[in-house]
């Protein structure tokens, strides 16, 4: 019975995406080190209200904005990503 192999690997195209994904995740992990610092370095900041008289602190808000960069960086890698492929 012959041996079967597997067919050799085609020349790695994903180069520009891997690339671009290390990039994002990069960026990624300082926005969420930045809002995790800060809470350790003065949590008095992150408690502090955006305005007098509001209960909307500024660490809600980083975390919401730590969020929504998540979602947008996702939406752009995605997009990106495409268009190395379609290339």
């Amino acid at each position: 019975m012959p041996v079967q192999r597997t067919p050799t690997a085609a020349p790695n195209n994903d180069v520009p995406q891997a690339r671009l994904g290390w990039i994002m995740a990069a960026i990624q992990t300082l926005i969420y080190g930045s809002f995790v610092g800060t809470f350790i370095v003065s949590p008095a900041t992150m408690t502090r209200p955006i305005a007098p008289g509001m209960a909307v602190t500024v660490g809600t808000v980083g975390g919401l904005l730590a969020i929504l960069s998540t979602m947008i960086l996702t939406g752009l890698y995605v997009l990106l990503a495409n268009r190395f492929t379609a290339r």
